[in-house]
């Protein structure tokens, strides 16, 4: 893990942690059926060893944050499963939400937000809860950057999974 990351989790350790949609989808998926990251649309960026790296950084926190919004979105997102598995994944779905803290941000506080324009609904919420203490993880550079410069303790998950990943030459991505 990358020095910078380390010390966030430092700070934060035994605190709260958000994750966006698309880590929250990899998380969700993976605690369901491991073998269908990277295998499945939206998750197909992932790897299994991706899903591994996160489930290690989520245990260094005691709640897991999430908003509506996001959890829609994962919802949505998880479209590709059909017949019983997507009702054994909804099944898993419901369970695992119990155990996240969800915090809600009224959409019209969201669309004043000077972020709103820029970044849309989900991720001016995310900008919104994280201005109390949290750590952010995403994958979504645009964010990562506003957040950044707003002083927010943010993660771009990118950063910690590429340097594991390798081509058929053996040399780093």
């Amino acid at each position: 893990m990358n020095p910078y990351t380390e010390r966030l989790l430092f700070k934060h350790k035994g605190g709260r942690v958000l994750l966006d949609s698309n880590l929250m989808l990899l998380w969700f998926i993976g605690l369901f059926q491991r073998a269908l990251i990277g295998n499945l649309k939206r998750v197909d960026m992932f790897s299994p060893e991706d899903f591994d790296l996160l489930a290690r950084i989520l245990k260094n926190f005691r709640a897991v944050v999430t908003t509506p919004n996001i959890l829609t979105e994962v919802s949505n997102l998880s479209g590709p499963l059909k017949d019983q598995l997507r009702s054994n994944y909804f099944t898993g779905f419901a369970h695992t939400v119990e155990l996240l803290q969800e915090e809600y941000v009224p959409s019209n506080r969201a669309a004043i937000s000077p972020l709103f324009g820029r970044l849309g609904l989900t991720d001016a919420v995310i900008a919104i809860v994280a201005s109390r203490p949290i750590l952010v993880f995403t994958i979504d550079f645009e964010l990562y950057y506003r957040l950044q410069a707003l002083g927010v303790d943010a993660v771009n998950f990118n950063h910690e999974r590429l340097p594991l990943r390798r081509n058929p030459a053996g040399r780093k991505n």
